[in-house]
């Protein structure tokens, strides 16, 4: 066989491998795209959901709430703990049944559940327990406080909520159980905070609450989002079913092998891949349901989710077992012609060869060109060897062209000198790289390429190695990321300016709150997301002075105990008010915790230590100091030597000792007294 032959064969074969790895390397990026994607809507699908039902539970506890501060009811409870009788009881029992009907929490109209006609007594119960737990009153329909509901009392604390898991209650009607604590009027001074009595509600579960699991818009046939809680070693699913399971029938155990809801359940959170409850291939996202033992779970069947992805993967194949056949038979053809034909005959072979290399190069034309993103080959110097139809369509070069022209010269010295740089690590290094490049565009705007750089084997001449590239445009998606947050920005400072406008004392307060927070979060060695999330909270930190009446914001001298406590309930509520307001980091959470007291003695939740965030120590602390060192309308402002007094007293108590003296470090020896000089002297 002479060397043209070989030659032939040669480069054959090469071309071969060229189809099989281009093939495998577009058919892997295209599922990996396809699979990520998948994960953000269904990560999306289920915090909505999660979302949902913490909502849900929070307003029964809300409800319930507002039934025991009802004043009549109130009186009642703390009437009959004192003084037991029958005729407290009987008026306590009376109260209870119109508080509830008033309140909404058992009527039916509340669960949207309609009985048939044979079920009767199925509305909810409620109770009234003294803090012993013996029962005071209660509507129709409660159960004895015995066995399990009198376990569940005894292991909830006194003076906090408390949730009865997901069961079967009364005529096996579904049922969830809600305990809250009744508190003495803390209007007067003694016995303020003490739990007179406790409210147990008995709520009927239907399917107008698991409705709540339904996310609108949804037409996967395998989509489905339920709940699932361990039980020993056991998974209980507390939901309907696409198999048509009803709630509470149906268990697995804890060990099922490959079982998504076994991952779910040891670490929610996750993106999962597995079996399902009916032993199907599915993709998983779970979240934990925050005050219960609920992991939610959003799946699909992996079949349907990566149907269309599939479909192209076998176009790919397909291709390529053709591609196998033609290069197959068109060796035998070399063969037999190289072999048993005269050297005209051979040359006809070559002809034909040539005809099927051309048909061969076209398919691959055709499948790289269906591609939306340019896709190109280049060389170690930087050289283009091949490039798709969308890439002669960007640079405005024609195909025929663009073949060893620069990557600068195609390209720009920008971009072109940006991608070969990546082109020869990923050369030296063989592994695969993926870049983010702002670039400069000529109308003065910014353009945002997103580019894969493979290792691959280009047939040239010099059997040099060259790098397969792929270029995406995320320009529009980065320009709408980057509108919300404007229009986010924007919205934040309306709100802190209408806080501004109300309350003349601390017009710039909120602005010195950053400027302290920020430089203690420097301080402290906060990596950037920390300080963006401190700064965005403190910010925010006077929110919940928009609830407060104006005359309380001006009034002089000190305020009555009502009007303290109806300044703290407006501030505790401030973040509520942001709720639906995406944050980049935890900024609800740091504003909902900047009462917290090391010490524990703080308020909403009574945290302590290191279970308060940082961010929130951080901001609570700079609110302090701004505060103590600017004039009020009742009182002038404190020079900073009384203030840092002030706050070294409340190491311990209120703020912790690091926090403390990371302020008063930056005051002393980084130059804070001269450059806060002006929160001081503000008249």
């Amino acid at each position: 066989m002479n060397k043209q032959i070989q030659f032939a064969i040669a480069a054959l074969v090469l071309s071969l491998g060229l189809a099989i790895y281009g093939i495998i390397v577009f058919a892997n990026a295209e599922k990996g795209r396809d699979l990520q994607s998948l994960q953000t809507q269904m990560s999306l699908v289920a915090d909505s959901r999660a979302e949902a039902i913490e909502h849900w539970l929070q307003g029964q506890y809300a409800v319930l709430e507002r039934s025991a501060q009802y004043p009549p009811l109130h009186r009642a409870l703390a009437q009959t703990s004192e003084s037991p009788d029958e005729t407290a009881r009987e008026t306590l029992r009376d109260l209870l049944a119109v508080t509830a009907e008033r309140m909404g929490f058992l009527s039916r109209q509340s669960t949207g559940y309609q009985p048939s006609r044979f079920e009767v007594g199925l509305e909810g119960s409620l109770a009234a327990l003294d803090p012993q737990g013996r029962l005071l009153a209660a509507t129709s329909g409660m159960p004895p406080i015995e066995g399990a509901l009198a376990d569940f009392l005894q292991r909830t604390p006194l003076t906090e909520r408390g949730l009865l898991d997901l069961h079967r209650g009364a005529h096996e009607r579904l049922t969830l159980g809600f305990l809250v604590p009744v508190v003495a009027d803390t209007s007067g001074q003694e016995g303020s905070g003490v739990v007179i009595a406790r409210l147990l509600a008995l709520r009927p579960i239907d399917a107008g609450v698991f409705a709540i699991l339904k996310q609108p818009g949804l037409a996967a046939r395998t989509s489905e989002t339920y709940v699932i809680r361990r039980s020993g070693n056991l998974i209980e699913y507390l939901s309907p079913l696409l198999d048509g399971s009803e709630p509470l029938t149906k268990r697995l155990a804890i060990n099922t092998r490959d079982l998504i809801d076994v991952e779910a359940l040891e670490q929610p959170g996750l993106f999962h891949q597995g079996r399902h409850y009916a032993f199907a291939e599915s993709f998983a996202v779970s979240r934990r349901i925050p005050g219960t033992d609920w992991v939610l779970v959003h799946r699909i069947g992996a079949a349907e989710a990566l149907a269309a992805s599939d479909a192209r993967r076998m176009t790919l194949i397909s291709g390529l077992a053709l591609l196998v056949v033609l290069i197959g038979a068109a060796l035998v053809l070399v063969w037999f012609y190289a072999t048993s034909r005269r050297v005209e005959e051979v040359a006809e072979c070559y002809r034909l060869s040539s005809e099927r290399f051309e048909r061969l190069s076209g398919f691959l034309d055709i499948l790289t060109d269906s591609q939306p993103n340019p896709i190109l080959v280049v060389d170690a110097s930087n050289h283009i060897t091949y490039a798709n139809r969308r890439l002669a369509e960007l640079s405005g070069i024609a195909r025929d062209e663009l073949i060893g022209r620069s990557l600068t010269g195609v390209l720009g010295q920008d971009a072109g000198g940006f991608y070969g740089a990546i082109n020869q690590r990923v050369l030296e290094n063989g592994a695969p790289q993926v870049e983010i490049r702002h670039l400069s565009d000529e109308p003065g705007g910014e353009r945002v390429w997103r580019s894969h750089h493979c290792p691959f084997t280009a047939a040239t001449d010099a059997q040099e190695p060259a790098v397969l590239v792929t270029i995406e445009d995320l320009t529009d998606l980065m320009r709408e990321r980057a509108r919300r947050e404007r229009n986010t920005q924007q919205l934040i400072d309306t709100l802190v300016g209408l806080v501004d406008e109300r309350d003349p004392d601390s017009a710039h307060q909120s602005r010195y709150v950053v400027q302290v927070a920020r430089a203690m979060a420097e301080d402290l060695g906060f990596d950037p997301p920390q300080v963006e999330t401190t700064e965005q909270a403190a910010r925010l930190v006077n929110i919940g002075k928009i609830r407060i009446p104006r005359s309380l914001l001006v009034k002089g001298g000190s305020l009555t105990d009502q009007e303290l406590k109806r300044v703290r309930e407006a501030l505790d509520a401030g973040p509520e008010l942001l709720r639906d307001i995406e944050f980049d980091g935890p900024v609800l959470e740091t504003l909902a915790q900047i009462n917290e007291w090391v010490d524990g003695s703080g308020r909403p939740r009574g945290l302590k230590g290191d279970e308060i965030l940082p961010a929130a120590q951080v901001v609570a602390l700079a609110n302090a100091f701004v505060a103590l060192i600017s004039p009020r309308s009742f009182r002038d402002a404190r020079s900073f030597d009384e203030a840092e007094a002030i706050l070294m007293r409340e190491i311990g108590r209120r703020f912790d000792k690091r926090f403390v003296l990371s302020l008063l470090n930056h005051l002393d020896n980084w130059g804070g007294r001269e450059e806060w000089a002006d929160m001081n002297r503000r008249s």
